[in-house]
Order: structure tokens, then sequence, then C-alpha cells
């Protein structure tokens, strides 16, 4: 393991055992001698996140997505930068950030919930409901629900449709 690696590691583990401020003084060291890395732009982003200063958080984490930032990394900096843009009320830059996650990690569904967070939160409300529902015929083993599956699945693509016969 090399001394970059050794060192985000390090970071890490200080943040699981809620040593914030520790962690960040490694990762704000890191940065110094690794500007354009987007493994330690995305750990000072989270770094700030953590500590609740989502508007310090996000120019790394775009950043980071810009220098590259790869597979489940790049999932997590996506969600996190969506999720502070919506924190923040930058609703539009939240709906494109997850969208973005989404499209690219279909298979996270915790991308799902986000960006049903930030249509809802955009005045999308429609969109909002339908990701929830997708979301819920997909993953659910409730049998009570799977039962009305089929009509679930009709009414989430026709949700202000009124059927009135008079």
């Amino acid at each position: 393991m090399d001394d970059l690696t050794a060192k985000v590691e390090e970071a890490r583990n200080l943040r699981d055992e809620d040593e914030l401020e520790a962690s960040q003084e490694i990762l704000l060291a890191l940065l110094e001698q690794y500007p354009d890395n987007a493994t330690v732009l995305y750990e000072v982003g989270g770094s700030y996140d953590v500590l609740g200063e989502e508007r310090d958080a996000i120019p790394y984490y775009e950043q980071a997505v810009d220098a590259g930032l790869e597979g489940d990394d790049l999932q997590e900096c996506l969600i996190c930068l969506g999720s502070c843009n919506r924190v923040i009320g930058e609703f539009e830059e939240s709906v494109e950030a997850l969208e973005t996650a989404v499209s690219q990690f279909p298979d996270n569904k915790s991308g799902h919930v986000f960006l049903a967070l930030a249509y809802y939160s955009n005045d999308q409300k429609e969109d909002a409901m339908r990701t929830l529902m997708e979301l819920l015929l997909e993953t659910t083993q409730n049998e009570d629900i799977l039962a009305y599956a089929d009509v679930l699945e009709f009414y989430k693509d026709h949700l202000e449709e009124v059927w009135d016969e008079e």
C-alpha cells in the first residue's frame, strides 16, 4: 500500500471513529501534496460534508468528478453532491447530479431515493412519486403490495388522471 492510499485509509478510519477534525487535518495535508487527485478531492469534500459544511464540500465533489473519479467512489460522490446541493437549495443542480448517479449506477437504489427527494424539492412532484413507486415495485417483497403490482404499475404512469364517468 503506497503512502497516499495509507493516509486516505487512515482519514477514513478516523472519520468512521467520529474523529472528524483529525480526519480533515490529514486530508487537507494530502490536498496540498495531491491537489488534482480525484480520490483526495472526493475525500476532502466528504470531510466537509460530514462536518455539516455542505457549501464547502460541493466544489471538491465537483472537482473529484472532473478529475476522473471512478467506481463506487464516483457513485457515492454523485449522491453526496446531489444531496449537498439539495440541502442548500440548489435543486436543479441536485437533480442533475442525482440523475447522473442513477443513470450511471442504476443498481444502487439509494441514488433513486435521493433523486426522488431532489425531484420533490425541485417541485417535480410527479417525478418524485413515480421514482419512489418504481423503486418500491422493484424492491418490495411485501405480499400485500405485490398483490396490487399491476395496478400500481399503471397508476405510477397516470398519477394525475381522474376517471369520472358522470
